[in-house]
């Protein structure tokens, strides 16, 4: 079958289709152009047997595609139609001798291409592809032998392509285009009735077309830039800690502690804290049990400052370490100002 590469061909495109990149969407695309349907030799067999030569003016050719667009790959479905008159026909043993000049030939494809885009730098790109399908192929009697012999033939054979052309963006959504198609289809043929009306007689020819299709390409949807991504706002970082102190041996706030308070729980306000942990320290003078309870009451008391500035009481937890976490080390029973704390941490 003299098809046997082509479609092999495209069949080997078709399987490399899973590589495509990301889908940007349908398009939709119209051509029209010349077409050139090649000389083609035909022979009668029967009783008989003629043999000649069909020459072919040059034609015409329009087409259509909807297809899908991979970002490279492009995958589409094709119609179209193509249409030659008759230049010049041999018959019988004059062949060369142009024997008269009538009738033309049509052709109805359907055919499913695999596209591959290369880009050629600013808006222009190339494409190569392949397709497989199916023509109608209908042809007067006179385009191929004698109108009194041989009625119109209408025949629907397997048919291939080879694709090539260039690209060029006019906008977003809209491409120019100008392809290059060489289509190939197996001998069309049918039978029919010597002149007698007795005996079978088959009538068969070479059918290849070179066709330029120039139009446009539309895009069904529009290719949006990729949406930028969502970069979650950085959180607001506010203190996460505020130190009180307190005086020796003592768990009420001094101005400046009340200040500190306030300034904590208009922290805690602004920046949406969801809990407060409130711990007391002491000094090392005095007894550890005496220090642990002092240390209860320095938490206490801040957080009663607190809930005074407007904090839920649910939101604040209370605690007290005694003189087991020092902030400056020092020995047994040293009155050290800085260990006499609370601490307020924001979470």
């Amino acid at each position: 079958m003299k098809l046997r590469h082509l479609l092999l061909g495209t069949a080997c495109a078709l399987g490399s289709l899973g590589a495509a990149e990301a889908a940007t969407g349908w398009y939709f695309s119209l051509g029209a152009g010349p077409n050139w349907l090649n000389d083609s030799d035909y022979s009668i067999s029967g009783g008989t047997t003629y043999r000649g030569s069909t020459d072919f003016d040059t034609g015409f050719a329009v087409g259509s595609a909807i297809g899908y667009d991979w970002g490279r790959w492009r995958g589409e479905f094709e119609v179209s139609y193509r249409q030659n008159d008759v230049d010049c026909v041999t018959y019988g043993g004059e062949v060369g001798e142009c024997q008269y000049a009538d009738g033309g030939v049509w052709e109805l494809s359907q055919m499913v291409n695999v596209l591959y885009d290369v880009p050629l730098g600013g808006k222009w790109s190339a494409s190569v592809g392949a397709g497989v399908g199916g023509v109608l192929v209908v042809a007067d009697g006179d385009a191929i032998f004698q109108a009194s012999l041989l009625p119109d033939l209408d025949d629907y054979v397997v048919a291939g392509q080879l694709m090539a052309g260039v690209n060029y963006e006019l906008s977003d959504r809209w491409q120019a285009f100008a392809d290059y198609r060489f289509f190939l289809a197996d001998d069309p043929e049918m039978n029919f009735l010597d002149q007698g009306g007795e005996g079978a007689s088959t009538v068969s020819f070479e059918k290849s077309d070179h066709t330029i299709l120039v139009g446009l390409r539309f895009d069904l949807q529009r290719d949006g830039a990729a949406p930028p991504p969502v970069v979650p706002p950085a959180p607001v970082k506010g203190p996460k800690q505020f130190i009180v102190f307190f005086g020796f041996n003592k768990s009420n706030l001094t101005p400046e502690a009340a200040r500190v308070v306030a300034d904590a729980a208009a922290a805690a306000k602004e920046y949406g804290s969801a809990s407060i942990s409130v711990v007391g320290h002491t000094d090392t003078s005095g007894s550890d049990a005496y220090n642990q309870a002092l240390s209860m009451r320095r938490s206490q008391t801040v957080k009663d400052g607190l809930v005074a500035q407007g904090i839920p009481g649910s939101m604040v937890s209370t605690s007290g370490r005694g003189e087991a976490e020092l902030m400056v080390q020092t020995g047994n029973g040293v009155k050290e100002p800085q260990n006499r704390r609370a601490t307020m941490d924001l979470n």
